[in-house]
């Protein structure tokens, strides 16, 4: 029998334009799930396979003593090459597990240390979505495809690297900020007129800590557009939780979380992925498939 999972009650306030980029507040009806670290203050070590390093895998360890979430598009830096997490994953204290990852760092392959540096930064939109081809040859060449097309729009990198790119963005002005209201739970970004995605976070201060580099990421796409800044209308955030609100998703052990359970929602509209621990949601994000700048398939 299949599991199934329901999304939470969602409510969507009103937005701020930063830059490009239309930011939205959304609270959840989900408690927060404070138990669980992320970002820099989860204490993971990953490593290259041992012997022969392998580009789709990853060893992490959680060596901290509180659980940690890994979330989807989290970089990997350094190593053999820079890599991406595939999805959300729930580790506990002490445990290891085999991460799916992807290159986004086309033109190395070599490396002294086999140990990555974790700074919580993310993955773009365009890039995320491209990793979330079900097939394993299509879903890098894809991740591929979009990291070149950012050395053609702002600029080659030595490697083909979308950590070059970041770390640009980081030296510049374009850097996005925006802030986080009392009990907010999660954003929806919007970009060219269109919300993009919608995420939500495990607890009020994970998403503190969370959305300067999810927003940095995003700010890529819209930099690499070069489309002008347009304000995405509130209605159109709304009518992306509506068509999600009490909607049931599916487990797919397919895509092993670790320590949690993962659930997925398709339709027309929304492509969504959530990771679940002990029966209580901790990460949630949500693609506009209709996005004219985002293609998830």
């Amino acid at each position: 029998m299949t599991r199934t999972k329901q999304v939470p009650e969602l409510h969507v306030g009103r937005g701020t334009q930063v830059g490009p980029l239309t930011v939205f507040p959304v609270w959840s009806s989900e408690p927060e799930v404070t138990s669980v670290s992320m970002g820099v203050g989860a204490q993971i070590e990953a490593v290259e396979r041992e012997g022969s390093p392998v580009v789709g895998e990853l060893i992490v360890k959680n060596t901290g003593s509180t659980t940690a979430l890994l979330v989807e598009g989290e970089l990997l830096e350094g190593g053999w090459q820079h890599r991406a997490l595939q999805h959300d994953l729930i580790l506990k204290p002490g445990s290891t597990m085999v991460a799916p990852v992807v290159c986004v760092e086309a033109g190395r392959w070599s490396g002294e240390r086999r140990v990555h540096t974790r700074h919580a930064r993310r993955a773009s939109g365009n890039v995320r979505a491209a990793m979330r081809s079900h097939d394993n040859h299509v879903r890098q060449g894809r991740v591929w495809s979009e990291v070149s097309a950012y050395d053609r729009s702002m600029g080659a990198s030595r490697t083909s690297s979308f950590v070059d790119h970041l770390d640009r963005l980081h030296s510049s002005n374009d850097r996005p900020k925006t802030p986080v209201l009392d009990g907010q739970r999660g954003v929806i970004v919007g970009l060219a007129g269109q919300p993009v995605l919608l995420e939500i976070f495990p607890s009020h201060a994970c998403l503190t800590a969370g959305l300067p580099d999810l927003l940095a990421a995003l700010m890529l796409d819209a930099l690499a557009s070069g489309g002008p800044s347009e304000l995405t209308p509130g209605r159109r955030a709304r009518r992306l939780v509506e068509r999600l609100d009490g909607r049931h998703t599916h487990h797919s052990p397919a895509l092993d979380a670790g320590s949690g359970d993962t659930f997925v929602l398709d339709t027309q509209y929304a492509a969504l992925r959530g990771v679940a621990l002990d029966d209580s949601w901790v990460h949630l994000t949500a693609f506009n498939r209709r996005h004219p700048l985002v293609e998830v398939s």
